[in-house]
């Protein structure tokens, strides 16, 4: 059987550490030179793997990802909105701290839609359903299926293939722009791999920064 390998895409202006750290959400925003050279990084350890097909987040900086490794790899990609990140409308663009209340609001009412977005639920459902169908794409496979997407998605990841508790999903940390975590069916139990480390599903990464 084959893996799924998940790519971060790369950095953008707005992927900013601490208390200037803005909201990409569907913002379509294009890499930035930092991230440019970890697209191009991330294609050299992907080319280790088989690759069959790459599938995409269809907003500007995951496509960009996307077509630094096709030239390496040699792959298709199709983009798709279910890769997108969750959706927070009209607090995209803005300071991380100046919308923080309302970001916790969204967070305890994860029915609640964001302004001109969609709720944590809506977000959870599309990607789920696609992140499981990729995984059974993988399982079908001898070869390595690719899907480039966002650090929302990634936090959502372990919860979704551990058939696990949406409500408990992590809202913080996040790995940084540019990783590459393998997710892969090993005697049966789900697992993911990520620098170099096994970590079993059931097993809760460490938390840091927020991340949205």
């Amino acid at each position: 059987m084959g893996k799924l390998i998940l790519v971060r895409h790369g950095h953008t202006c707005l992927n900013v550490p601490g208390r200037d750290e803005r909201l990409r959400g569907w913002l379509d925003l294009p890499l930035d030179d930092q991230g440019l050279q970890e697209a191009g990084e991330t294609s050299e350890r992907l080319a280790k793997y088989p690759v069959e097909a790459i599938y995409s987040s269809d907003l500007r900086r995951a496509r960009q990802t996307a077509e630094i490794l096709r030239r390496r790899v040699r792959a298709r990609v199709t983009a798709t909105t279910d890769l997108r990140p969750w959706n927070l409308g009209i607090f995209a663009g803005q300071r991380v701290l100046d919308v923080l209340p309302f970001l916790n609001q969204l967070n305890h009412h994860p029915e609640l839609p964001a302004p001109s977005g969609e709720s944590f639920y809506q977000f959870y459902g599309r990607y789920s359903q696609r992140l499981t169908e990729l995984m059974n794409l993988a399982l079908a496979s001898e070869q390595c299926i690719v899907a480039v997407t966002h650090v929302r998605n990634f936090l959502a990841t372990q919860t979704v293939i551990e058939h696990g508790d949406r409500d408990r999903v992590p809202v913080r940390g996040g790995p940084p722009t540019g990783t590459l975590l393998v997710v892969e069916k090993q005697d049966g139990i789900w697992r993911m791999t990520t620098d170099n480390d096994v970590l079993s599903v059931t097993a809760k990464p460490q938390l840091a920064e927020v991340r949205a």
